[in-house]
């Protein structure tokens, strides 16, 4: 199993969000590098085809294998997590502790 967090939603297991490792995806860049399909990597990883799907777009260098499949790499879709984790903190010109917030309300 690669980490997930999975919620019991309508009978159904469903991945709120995936954290997967740095190991996590460097198996499934060698997975895909050996010709692997994303149901098979699906299967080895424990993961949904829908899981490996996303993960296999988010690491796209641009690049292409010999099979003229698109690569996939593993630091890239790290970055790309570590980004989009970034631009998850404070709003732009939203107050950050309630002093501020009490102040920007006039009190």
């Amino acid at each position: 199993m690669c980490g997930l967090i999975f919620l019991s939603f309508g009978g159904e297991d469903v991945a709120d969000y995936a954290f997967r490792t740095m190991e996590d995806r460097k198996k499934i860049e060698k997975l895909w590098e050996d010709g692997r399909t994303p149901k098979e990597i699906s299967e080895t990883t424990g993961v949904s085809v829908h899981v490996v799907y996303k993960e296999l777009t988010r690491g796209q260098d641009g690049t292409r294998l010999p099979d003229q499949r698109l690569r996939y790499s593993a630091d890239v879709a790290q970055l790309r997590v570590q980004q989009s984790l970034e631009k998850r903190g404070k709003r732009a010109g939203q107050p950050t502790d309630s002093g501020q917030a009490e102040e920007a309300a006039g009190r």
